[in-house]
Order: C-alpha cells, then structure tokens, then sequence
C-alpha cells in the first residue's frame, strides 16, 4: 500500500498551490495498513488536524480515484479521521447511506470568527438568525470567494441554533450533496418520502455552494418545492455559493427567485487590520505569542484567502516546534516563501521606481541635476537604499541616477548621519523599507 498512496500524494500535487502541498502533503509518510485503513504519519497533531480539515477529502476522493473506494486513511498520532458513522450527521429520517457533510468543525463558531469591516455585515446578519431575532431576516445568502469564511459562518449558525435549541431538526449540507439525494429517490420512486422528510424534519436548513445547482434542471425544481415549504412556515435558511444568485449560470427563474428572497450578503478579503488580527487571533490559539513585526510581515505578504492566513500561522508554529525553534522573522519569511513563492531580487530600478511613485517624482526628476530639497532628499535615500539592499557597485547606482560614484557615497554617508539625527527621518525609511519588501513578496 506504500505505493498507493505516493499515488495519492501525486494526484494531489496538481490540485493545491505549490507551497501548500510542500508545508502539508509532502511531509505525511505512509506508516502502515490495518485492514481496510491506510496510517498516515504526521509531524504532530497540530498538522493532523489541519491536513483532516483541508485535505483529507481530496485524499478520499484520489483513494476513489484509484480504485480504492472501500478504504479510509487515518492520520496519526492525533487519529482524528474517525468511523464515518459516529462522524457524519444524518439528514433527519435519512438512510444510513444518506448521510450529510461531515459534523461541524467546533473552531468554526462565532467567538472564533474574526470580525473586519470586509464581513462585518453578514457575521451580524447571521448572528441575527442564529439567535431568532424577529426584526431580521431568517433567510441569508452569503457570498464570497473560496476560502473567506462563508462555511465558517454557516457552521457558526447551525452551532449556535443547536446550543439554544439542542432538539432542532437541522440539516447541513451541500448542494452537490443534495442533487445526490435527489438521484437516489427518484431511481428509487420515493421522491413523495423525500420532499416529506424536508417538510416534517426541517427546521433550519443550511445549503452550501448552491452554485452548483447551475444545470441540474431536476434537483432546482425539487430544491424550489422543498423552499417553499420552509419559507412558508418561516424557517431559517441559509445558502452559500462563491456566484451571485443572478449570476449563476443555467438556473431557473424559480429557484433564482427563492435564492434573492432573503438577505443577500458578500464577505470581501480582509483588510490588513482585519489580517494582523486573524494572525494574532490564530497564533494565541496554539499558544503562541507573536511579536508585533511578524504579525504585521505576515499581514503585509498573506493577502486574500483566509485559509492562506491560517495555513502559514499554522505551519509557523509546526516549523517552530520541529525545528525547536523560536518563531522570528527567518522562519516567518521561510512560511511566507513556501506559500507565496521566491521574493523577487530588489534592484536599483525598483527602488527607484518605489522611491518616485512614493515621493510623486518622474524619473527624470530624480535623475535631473536639481538642488532642490523635494528632489535631492528622495534621490539620497534612493542611493542608501540601493547601496543597503542591492549588490550594486557604487558605479552602477551612480548610472542609474545619472551621478558619479562620489556623489553615491556622499548621498549614503549624509543619509547615515541624518539616521542618528532623525527621528522623522528613521520612521520614514522604516515606511519605505516595508513598502519595498511588500514589493518584494507581491504575485
């Protein structure tokens, strides 16, 4: 079975980023078989988990791939992929082999949801539902691309309406999990007992990627009679899909207009202050304290995915503990490299070209022969910084600002001096030092 899952580990290579599957795939070694289970070994449990979150259904589905339907992976040593029947929640009055999406992931709540001006809007509108508030609306669809926390704020709801109410009849699923529901009673003949089941067991419905209901002409007219029924009794809903209802493709007017009845909301890519707080928030949750200077280099690199975000703090604090190293700016730039990639080479036409968008100069400004303080001060540091961050000879920064090799030293030497003078002066190439490293490390 060692051979089997190498195979494994290949078929998923392609399917994930580079620097993801080098920090979370490649480091997972095939342990043994027990029986009908493949024990994979982890560094450590705090890499079990993550992988269990994120990449064990890829696994499955390559396991499927292969031919290897009949068998589970277990990670070891946390052995958190557990019998899939203790695991799963079933679809109330459903069929053992009819079971929904694995049970909620217990980080994904509201106290562990960091709010930002980028969700602000749809964590209180689902909030809101969650706590049955009558002035708000009881059907939400949350919008956003992958990764942004629309499943988090799902869980979240269903979470919190269990703990208020633990007898509530909730379902939680996708749609592709639905539309197989749907198959399964109609070549059985017992589409009658299934809309049932959602018109007698039903009280919070929680449908993931609805998007992909885009084609499947059966399933939407299905899911519309189902809506409707949950609507007229005033039941919660909540729908996720990564489309705006009105711009998922091959959708018919029915189920569109269920889709726009409620509250639509978008979750956008967090801000940096929204970031440098996910970062802390994550890192004190394994117990780590970040410095100021690591959270804010991580939040200037890791821009857009969230699950990015949580996967470099995560690999911070493995990379820290195997390596029984403390977490500093090396290590925080090695995450940042395997996730975003090589920083590009820092050159003297890149600094000034950083230096005259900052200061608003032309490059014949910089490189003409004036005198004046708005001119010179922005080439000097120009010239410091090149010589500090570049391996150019004193020459070569000279040509690229049309000055000989003297006036090159001269212009270091005086921004040196002025370094111990200035306070002002320090935090502004502290500014522009960080502004050429987030260059540096941009796509």
């Amino acid at each position: 079975m060692k051979s089997v899952w190498q195979n494994l580990k290949e078929i998923l290579r392609p399917r994930i980023p580079e620097g993801s599957y080098r920090l979370w795939i490649a480091p997972l070694t095939y342990r043994k078989t027990d029986g009908d289970t493949i024990i994979i070994n982890c560094p450590n449990q705090f890499f079990a988990s993550w992988v269990q979150e994120h990449y064990l259904h890829l696994l499955n589905d390559a396991l499927i791939q292969e031919g290897h339907a009949s068998w589970k992976i277990r990670l070891s040593p946390a052995e958190i992929a557990k019998e899939a029947a203790r695991d799963q929640l079933h679809l109330p009055n459903f069929a053992p082999s009819e079971l929904t999406r694995p049970r909620f992931c217990e980080r994904f709540t509201f106290n562990e949801f960091v709010v930002g001006d980028s969700n602000r809007y749809a964590f209180s509108a689902c909030w809101a539902a969650a706590n049955g508030w009558d002035n708000h609306s009881r059907i939400i669809y949350l919008h956003s691309d992958a990764g942004l926390g629309k499943s988090h704020l799902t869980q979240a709801v269903g979470q919190k309406i269990l703990e208020n109410r633990a007898d509530t009849k909730l379902c939680y699923l996708t749609a592709n999990e639905f539309t197989t529901q749907v198959v399964k009673s109609i070549k059985s003949g017992q589409m009658d007992a299934f809309v049932r089941r959602y018109q007698n067991n039903c009280d919070v419905l929680l449908l993931e990627e609805v998007h992909s209901f885009a084609g499947r002409e059966r399933t939407q007219a299905e899911l519309a009679l189902a809506l409707d029924y949950l609507m007229d009794k005033d039941k919660t809903i909540i729908f996720t899909g990564s489309k705006l209802p009105r711009k998922i493709p091959s959708v018919n007017d029915q189920l569109r207009s269920r889709l726009v009845s409620g509250l639509i909301t978008s979750i956008n890519p967090p801000d940096l202050p929204t970031r440098k707080k996910i970062i802390e928030r994550k890192a004190a949750n394994y117990g780590v304290c970040l410095r100021k200077e690591i959270i804010e280099f991580l939040a200037q690199h890791l821009t857009g995915d969230i699950r990015r975000i949580e996967g470099a703090v995560i690999g911070l604090v493995t990379k820290s503990s195997l390596l029984r190293q403390t977490v500093d700016m090396d290590l925080a730039r090695e995450v940042v490299k395997d996730l975003v990639g090589e920083p590009k080479a820092i050159t003297v036409a890149t600094i000034r070209e950083m230096i005259c968008r900052h200061y608003q100069l032309s490059r014949d400004d910089i490189c003409s022969k004036s005198r004046k303080s708005s001119v010179a001060r922005p080439r000097q540091m120009a010239m410091f910084l090149a010589r500090r961050y570049t391996e150019s000879s004193l020459e070569a920064i000279g040509r690229e600002f049309n000055r000989d090799h003297a006036t090159v030293l001269h212009s270091v030497n005086r921004i040196k001096k002025q370094l111990n003078e200035s306070g002002k002066l320090r935090h502004q190439l502290e500014f522009l030092v960080s502004q050429l490293e987030k260059q540096q490390w941009q796509n």
